[in-house]
């Protein structure tokens, strides 16, 4: 794999490349992903002027394999249009970047004129190449262990240092650009250890849990609080009835623990937990149960690794004696301080002290940034340990999936968002996010953009789950998408036909799942009416 050179910004490998397209004179419009995992969209830091001139465009990319990417836009004039090739913008700190290098080639063009799209051409002395520029050489030769996507070269850019060529572009003609990328490795990087076996302990363990629903909206909440969700016999019941075979957890266990070092749960939070994991036992369910909601963690990780410990120490303990059905998952949602690099060292500590106790537990790690998938890419797991299953989660398209959502304002307080779109009459953004540039381009594209292209449709995350596939092909490793859904604030017969869509998503990239959840605001179940909500068990569990 390729490495990166020496640097002085803080290294970290890229989960997504980036390439701008801007212009001084031309206006451009009808920006439409073709091909690939990724976006365009109107660049929302800058001003609205500038807006209607230019797109930034970005896709999923891994260090292990090249990935295709496919835009197409329309100019509204003839002029100019920059293509800058370069890396994600994210800060280590404020105003300095990650040195996230990408490798690009065999870029393709029609529409327009592309110039030596393969870095094959070469000017004097090879420092540079025909038809492209960059603040210095820009080239690197292929190796066995690296071959280009095509010929010999390839190029590299990062974010502080973008390798730049000028389109010429003719009013009203499409220009469709097609790129292939691949992320560069820091320095001396030792990759996470490949495994071969695809009937490991964790594979095994992988195939009880299929089919899941999460239990939101209860022992998740704050102690104090009541979220309004209780769960009975007859819940566990009518899940297995439904088809699913295993439920996940959420629970707020540092609600219930006492001051440290010892951080000692309580008898309540176990008496609570244990009625969900014998019930769902008793009827048949294999159990996932998480922390959720540590915020003083995740916010400040260095401060309460201890706490963490001490809680996952007291947990396997607990349930040593459980059926091998029940499973741990470290950490739900992961984010601010709580990065995936930062994790890594701390999920390792962790996983040896469920070990002492529970030697043959599998137990499930998320990347960070909320589970991210664009962040399995930095996610390492131990080695030595094949009981280990990566959980991701995904919610586009977000402003669909949490319209109306109170927790998400004001950016969701937009109604109406049907699935898929475009909707029959163009839908007027809420007010309050009139101000929300990204929010507000969204909008226009879900307006204006037909059902394949739509930001609202299931090329939202059909390229997504299909990343996380090949992650999973590549290191041996299964994946579980532990949340996915779409609050209720969205009407009936779009919520069914997207959680159709998920669904086959998910069946066409073999990865199992627990949706977002099962009677609370997401809901499966209607509780009132004791059988499903409408449209769902359709489209979870379609006849053959």
């Amino acid at each position: 794999m390729p490495s990166a050179p020496a640097q002085t910004n803080p290294v970290k490998i890229a989960s997504e490349a980036r390439f701008d397209l801007v212009s001084t004179t031309v206006k451009l419009t009808n920006g439409a992903v073709l091909t690939g995992s990724g976006q365009i969209q109107r660049p929302n830091w800058s001003g609205v002027a500038e807006q209607a001139r230019a797109y930034t465009a970005s896709f999923a990319v891994t260090p292990f394999a090249w990935n295709e990417f496919a835009v197409r836009f329309v100019p509204l004039a003839d002029g100019v249009v920059e293509l800058k090739l370069m890396g994600p913008w994210e800060e280590a700190a404020t105003g300095v970047p990650y040195f996230q290098e990408i490798l690009w080639d065999a870029l393709e063009a029609t529409g327009t004129t592309l110039t030596n799209g393969g870095f094959e051409r070469m000017f004097a002395a090879g420092r540079n190449v025909q038809g492209w520029q960059g603040g210095r050489s820009i080239v690197l030769r292929a190796t066995p262990e690296l071959p280009a996507a095509e010929g010999r070269n390839y190029a590299y850019a990062w974010h502080n240092r973008p390798v730049t060529t000028a389109l010429r572009v003719t009013a009203g003609t499409p220009v469709t650009l097609r790129v292939h990328a691949r992320a560069s490795l820091p320095p001396g990087y030792e990759d996470m250890r490949r495994l071969t076996s695809h009937d490991s302990p964790a594979h095994v363990a992988a195939r009880r849990f299929q089919r899941g629903a999460n239990l939101g909206n209860y022992l998740e909440a704050p102690r104090s609080q009541n979220w309004g969700a209780k769960y009975s016999e007859a819940d566990f019941k009518a899940i297995r009835a439904e088809g699913f075979d295993h439920v996940r957890l959420p629970i707020a266990w540092h609600q219930y623990a006492g001051p440290g070092p010892d951080f000692k749960l309580s008898d309540e939070i176990f008496s609570k937990a244990d009625f969900l994991v014998t019930n769902a036992l008793n009827h048949g369910l294999n159990v996932l149960m998480n922390i959720h909601h540590f915020d003083a963690f995740t916010s400040d990780p260095a401060a309460h690794t201890n706490d963490f410990y001490a809680l996952w120490r007291q947990i396997a303990r607990h349930y040593a004696g459980t059926p091998l059905g029940v499973a741990f998952e470290l950490i739900n949602e992961p984010k601010d301080k709580a990065t995936t690099v930062v994790l890594n060292p701390i999920y390792a500590a962790a996983i040896r002290h469920i070990r002492d106790v529970s030697p043959r537990r599998t137990i499930f790690v998320g990347p960070g940034k909320w589970n991210s998938i664009t962040e399995l890419a930095a996610l390492k797991l131990p080695d030595n340990d094949d009981n280990l299953i990566v959980t991701v989660h995904c919610y586009d398209p977000f402003y669909f999936t949490h319209q109306g959502a109170s927790w998400t304002k004001p950016a969701t307080d937009t109604k109406g968002i049907i699935f898929p779109g475009p909707p029959p009459t163009p839908l007027v953004p809420a007010p309050s996010v009139t101000n929300n540039q990204g929010v507000v381009n969204w909008i226009n594209e879900y307006n204006t953009q037909p059902t394949a292209e739509n930001p609202s449709s299931p090329r939202a995350f059909r390229g997504k789950l299909r990343t996380a596939r090949e992650w999973s092909d590549y290191y041996g490793r299964p994946v579980h998408v532990g949340e996915f859904g779409c609050y209720i604030g969205a009407d009936a017969a779009s919520r069914a036909r997207f959680y159709a869509e998920f669904r086959r998503a998910l069946g066409e990239a073999r990865l199992g799942w627990a949706m977002w959840d099962w009677k609370a605001g997401f809901r499966y179940w209607d509780d009132t009416k004791h059988q499903p909500a409408a449209g769902m068990r359709e489209a979870l569990f379609p006849k053959p």
